[in-house]
């Protein structure tokens, strides 16, 4: 029961840190969003087969009692119904990973779970044959994990966001120092901060870098700030302008189809807010 217990611990600790490794500090890791995607799916669609792992856990509880009364002990269909649950958990992850890292991250994903899923299966086979007398530590599993997890991602993912835009935000005054020393210096800032080495770095781990575009008599620097299950389908665009004149266009055809007076009133985005540092505003897309 003890290494059940550690295992059980370590699983939630492993799909805590995926989920939250977009916003930790360090540098960007392609393969970041897309394992927080799939964490915070296992999450939240997980808890599907909660019910499932209650009843089975309180069969389990009562299975001593069944036996010295002679009836029949029903652990295999709770372990063949938990195995079709989390086949439906399963697909919502692939889909996760699909969205997120693309077809190559999917097929990989799908391989892990093949493996995963014929090793249960295996066990099920097992378990079908001959039913232990012992108590069976798998519905603790569907119980902990899901439920464990989701209130680590409900509770924690609105202060991680925060932390991690506010770092961002401030790794930015470095550039923003050096376009005003560019202005002061030449009178007109830079057309474009386009190189193969983007030198300022965001130093977060789901923010690949800071994108600069001139904007009349400003510019506005930006950066995608990674969302959770609780903004799910959700897109964050946190930006800058020192004019408070931010524009950001959900798509590029806009920009081409129209007069850039137009841009003001459709632009795309549903909501924006201050940022609550001068100069910041951030904008959600569906």
């Amino acid at each position: 029961m003890t290494l059940h217990i550690v295992r059980i611990a370590g699983l939630i600790a492993l799909l805590v840190v995926c989920t939250f490794y977009p916003v930790l500090p360090g540098g960007y890791d392609p393969l970041a969003v897309s394992l927080s995607a799939m964490a915070q799916t296992l999450g939240m669609v997980g808890l599907l087969v909660t019910p499932v792992g209650i009843a089975w856990l309180v069969s389990e509880l009562q299975k001593r009692t069944r036996l010295k009364r002679n009836l029949a002990i029903r652990g295999y269909y709770f372990a063949l119904a938990s195995i079709m649950t989390a086949s439906i958990v399963a697909v919502a992850a692939l889909f996760a990973a699909l969205i997120n890292g693309g077809l190559a991250f999917a097929v990989l994903a799908l391989v892990v779970f093949c493996y995963i899923g014929s090793r249960l299966i295996s066990k099920l086979k097992l378990l079908k044959k001959s039913e232990a007398e012992d108590f069976n530590p798998a519905p603790l599993y569907l119980v902990f994990i899901p439920v464990i997890v989701l209130g680590f991602q409900l509770i924690f993912a609105p202060r991680a966001t925060n932390l991690s835009k506010y770092r961002a935000i401030a790794q930015s005054a470095e550039l923003i120092g050096d376009i005003e020393a560019y202005h002061a210096a030449y009178g007109r800032y830079p057309s474009s901060l386009l190189a193969l080495h983007k030198d300022y770095k965001p130093s977060v781990v789901g923010i690949e870098q800071f994108h600069y575009a001139p904007n009349g008599r400003a510019y506005n620097l930006f950066f995608e700030q990674p969302t959770f299950v609780t903004d799910f389908g959700i897109r964050e665009i946190v930006m800058y302008n020192r004019l408070d004149e931010h524009v950001m266009v959900s798509h590029a055809a806009w920009i081409l189809a129209g007069a850039p007076e137009e841009l003001e009133a459709r632009q795309g985005w549903h909501s924006s807010h201050d940022a609550s540092i001068p100069h910041w505003k951030s904008f959600l897309f569906d």
